[in-house]
């Protein structure tokens, strides 16, 4: 990754970041679509718990429910996805190396 890719994505970053400080406080109590809807519609109470909660109703367990556990929660949401897109990113780049820039690779022990 060259300098300025890096200076970008650690703009990007911060900036993202300081979103999440300024406006996770402000966020609303209320239900998402989804789940007003299925309140709405009266089907809310058959609905199945996830089988793991990473962030609980977008809370860092331990922390509390009050505005500081909102922010972590969405800084953590903030670094995973980046992190998760520099990974798929790197290798959708060496699969095209691979390939040799073609765009697509061959089965495995087929040149």
């Amino acid at each position: 990754m060259t300098r300025s890719n890096l200076a970008l994505l650690g703009g990007g970053l911060v900036i993202a970041l300081l979103v999440v400080v300024a406006l996770a406080p402000r966020s609303s109590g209320d239900p998402d679509g989804l789940e007003r809807v299925a309140e709405d519609e009266g089907f809310a109470e058959q609905a199945a718990e996830a089988p793991f909660r990473l962030l609980p109703d977008y809370s860092v367990p331990g922390v509390g429910d009050g505005a500081a556990s909102t922010i972590l929660a969405g800084a953590i949401g903030v670094i995973a996805v980046t992190a998760l897109t520099l990974l798929a990113a790197r290798w959708l780049r060496l699969r095209s190396r691979r390939s040799g820039g073609r765009g697509e690779t061959s089965p495995p022990g087929v040149r």
